[in-house]
């Protein structure tokens, strides 16, 4: 396993979303840690300057963390989920989940592709369709990718990547089909077809607002 990022959390008293908003400007993030072993969960904090390497860096949520608690314990955990500010993208609150040697933990991995700019369809004029963002699995803590990199530099015009022929850690179960497209590279629509589209969906809403009026 890679070094572990590592951050200290510190006890927190006071909740509310006063109280909250005044730790942020303190430079502090808000958070809870819990799993096995910590059910009701810690109402924690930790130092912004910590986290943001770990928030900023595109795959937090297969980010190991070697957290210090405020008893002196010392867990390895990841981010399970975090709140943000809607217009900012600033990082308001973290929920961290304490991750055991042995034991799978379900993590959303993202997808990453690579070889864009070699890709042979694109070249051709095809677009990259990214279907499958992320592939949600079961795995252990010590193989927890950091991300699925898929390689499409080889892929052509009407062809496309299957979940299956993709490699995963030994210790992951995969929630998804075998079959299911990951990214594929299609023709980009004519003129010709896009109008059709476009008349489609016209006749779509005119039948469906004719209806209406019928049942009015």
């Amino acid at each position: 396993m890679k070094e572990l990022a590592k951050v200290a959390l510190q006890e927190r008293h006071e909740t509310g979303k006063g109280a909250c908003r005044k730790l942020r400007a303190e430079g502090q993030i808000p958070a809870v840690f819990y799993g096995p072993g910590y059910e009701g969960g810690l109402t924690v904090r930790a130092a912004l300057l910590e986290l943001a390497p770990v928030f900023k860096s595109g795959n937090w949520e297969t980010s190991v963390l070697q957290l210090a608690l405020p008893d002196g314990k010392e867990e390895m955990a990841i981010m399970k989920d975090v709140a943000r500010d809607p217009l900012t993208g600033d990082l308001l609150h973290v929920d961290f989940y304490k991750l055991v040697k042995g034991h799978k933990v379900s993590v959303n991995v993202p997808v990453e592709l690579v070889g864009r700019e070699t890709c042979v369809g694109a070249k051709a004029g095809g677009v990259v369709e990214l279907h499958l963002h992320e592939v949600v699995m079961d795995v252990l803590p010590s193989e927890i990718p950091d991300s699925v990199v898929v390689d499409i530099s080889g892929l052509n015009l009407d062809e496309s990547v299957l979940l299956s022929e993709l490699s995963f850690p030994e210790s992951a179960h995969v929630y998804a089909e075998d079959d299911a497209v990951v990214v594929a590279v299609s023709r980009p629509r004519s003129v010709e077809e896009e109008e059709e589209a476009e008349e489609e969906v016209t006749e779509v809403e005119v039948v469906a607002k004719g209806k209406q009026i019928e049942e009015e």
